[in-house]
């Protein structure tokens, strides 16, 4: 069986392969023959890291403070950035590159991982400048510049983060990861091709999260990582991506960290960028309202005025859960659908209710019974009551929690990101199956003290050894 599972596993790689080497053979990037201003230079870059040539790209003066800019996914490369640049370089000497694989740099073998690509940025650093510099990185970029940030912090000045992609626990945010990104028009038939290979793409890296086997097999297999996945730039730097673990470099950093997120972005969702703001010691959340995926293009005005912000402006303020005001006595939710509720309660019991939404919450218990909510901002601290789940479905974005036994969770799914967990007792325990997804949260008590981040899957024990 564990073989015909595994030529399962092969055959699809093989497919994804094939339908992407024909994608890509059929919309080859348009070369840069013309900049779009006479005064950005362009030239190239040995790396030592994949051993490749990079594209890199100057603008402004360069007695200028240093940006470095990170780009995403997607063959547009440093273009993402063009409609940026013209406004930074009047104060800052900018400078680009087109990361290994992608764009106008040479293709190159091997893993694309965060790290990888951020000793290439470290190279290029010290190549192109020798002063601390400010970086920004969009989307896989952003995942890029928190590692560089992370490694190399003496090198950095302040770090601004653009609806970055991959930094939660890798089944939260697998959808649309490996997806094409295109800004110039391109005929019928190519595009129906591009999205059959992206189904592909989305498809094989799902896979990947919920396979160990699969996931092993491709990381700790040089040669079919080559084979299969290495000549294809999206599907190798998106699943290079999602193995990584951010949640060191989310703790650790404490250089001012900007964060500018598109309130719409279906790609690397809003989410994400609030339980940074939570999490990180010193950060500053902005939201741009109707954006999507790559503000800078699609909303520049806003977007360049809340770069404007994160450029010259302190951060002043710390992120603090919302107060949830007075008691408004006991929620009895029984069979409602779509629901939102807010405040402070003595108790909440959700039974068989779905698509419900707690916003800024707080109560003294808290029971959930064959339920599906989606909980935000959520606030308790009582030693003599728990959290329960039974048989529900929840997700839990940004939570401070503190008592004894603090929570109990039998045959639930949950999606817990952005959550600090104090106990005097067990701070989670599993009475039945269940499946527990963690990202950049952190837990203190007698059994346990530290970062949690990753997927669990326990049954009748402690959360990860507690």
């Amino acid at each position: 069986m564990l073989r015909r599972v595994s030529m399962y596993m092969l055959l699809l790689m093989v497919l994804t392969y094939s339908c992407q080497q024909q994608a890509q053979a059929a919309v080859e990037p348009t070369p840069i023959t013309s900049l779009p201003d006479e005064n950005w230079q362009l030239s190239y870059f040995n790396e030592p890291v994949f051993n490749s040539e990079v594209a890199v790209l100057e603008a402004g003066d360069r007695i200028n403070p240093p940006i470095i800019l990170i780009h995403g996914l997607g063959q547009l490369g440093m273009k993402d950035w063009f409609s940026v640049i013209p406004t930074l370089a009047k104060n800052y000497r900018v400078i680009a590159m087109d990361l290994p694989g992608f764009a106008l740099s040479s293709g190159s073998r091997g893993r694309f991982l965060p790290t990888n690509y951020a000793h290439v940025i470290d190279a290029i650093s010290k190549k192109y400048t020798n002063r601390k510099s400010i970086v920004i990185g969009h989307s896989m970029g952003g995942a890029i510049a928190l590692r560089y940030t992370e490694l190399y912090e003496n090198s950095v000045e302040q770090l601004i983060l653009v609806d970055a992609a991959g930094l939660l626990e890798k089944s939260a945010f697998i959808k649309h990861i490996a997806s094409f990104e295109f800004g110039d028009y391109i005929p019928a038939p190519i595009q129906k091709l591009i999205d059959g290979a992206n189904k592909f793409s989305s498809s094989m890296i799902e896979v990947t999260t919920k396979s160990s086997l699969l996931t092993d097999f491709l990381q700790n297999n040089d040669y079919a990582w080559n084979l299969l996945v290495s000549d294809s730039n999206n599907m190798n730097a998106a699943l290079s991506l999602v193995e990584e673990d951010f949640s060191q470099a989310v703790s650790q950093i404490s250089l001012p960290v900007n964060i500018i997120w598109g309130d719409e972005d279906n790609v690397a969702p809003i989410r994400t960028g609030k339980v940074l703001y939570k999490q990180m010691r010193n950060a500053r959340l902005q939201v741009i309202q109707g954006a999507a995926h790559v503000p800078m293009k699609s909303h520049n005005v806003e977007f360049m005025r809340a770069l404007e912000i994160a450029l010259n402006q302190p951060i002043t303020d710390k992120y603090t859960l919302p107060n949830t005001g007075e008691n408004q006595g006991v929620l009895n939710c029984k069979g409602l659908r779509n629901k939102t509720y807010s405040g402070h309660y003595d108790e909440i019991v959700m039974d068989d209710c779905d698509n419900i939404k707690l916003i800024n919450i707080s109560a003294d218990s808290f029971k959930f019974i064959d339920s599906v909510v989606n909980i935000e901002n959520l606030s308790f601290a009582n030693k003599d009551n728990q959290i329960e789940f039974k048989g529900s479905v929840a997700t839990i974005t940004n939570a401070n929690i503190s008592g004894h036994n603090v929570m109990l969770i039998s045959g639930s799914r949950l999606d817990m990101a952005g959550v600090s967990i104090k106990s005097t007792g067990d701070a989670v325990m599993v009475a039945n199956k269940s499946r527990i997804s963690v990202s950049l949260s952190d837990i203190s008590s007698p059994q346990y003290t530290g970062i949690v981040h990753g997927i669990f899957y326990p049954k009748n024990q402690r959360l990860i050894g507690q």
